[in-house]
């Protein structure tokens, strides 16, 4: 079973709709960030969105995805999520959460209210 940690502007990552960073807005920051680079697509035609990888601090790579108004990072993270994905998330005026509610920033990790 996977863990993933979600860029999202919403109070839970799974709320995000109500709240989202939308597709364009994502693919324009994604295709401007030097760190970010395009790896394969997701869906077909019209409806396909690029799947964008990021190379963590210890040379692990991560994909980072758009799904209903969030960005899901997917893969094995050794280091601080917040070092490594904090700057995306404050770029796009987006909190840091992972599956289990807890929440990365500067100040540290804080667990689920």
């Amino acid at each position: 079973m996977g863990y993933e940690i979600h860029i999202s502007r919403a109070e839970e990552y799974y709320e995000s709709e109500g709240q989202p960073i939308n597709m364009p807005e994502w693919q324009s920051y994604a295709d401007g960030n030097p760190a970010l680079n395009v790896v394969g697509w997701l869906g077909w035609d019209e409806d396909r969105q690029p799947i964008y990888e990021y190379t963590c601090a210890d040379g692990s790579p991560v994909s980072l995805t758009w799904f209903e108004g969030a960005i899901d990072i997917k893969g094995h993270v050794d280091g601080d999520p917040y070092r490594e994905f904090g700057s995306f998330a404050e770029d796009l005026r987006a909190n840091l959460q992972g599956d289990d509610d807890e929440r990365y920033t500067a100040s540290g990790v804080f667990p689920p209210d």
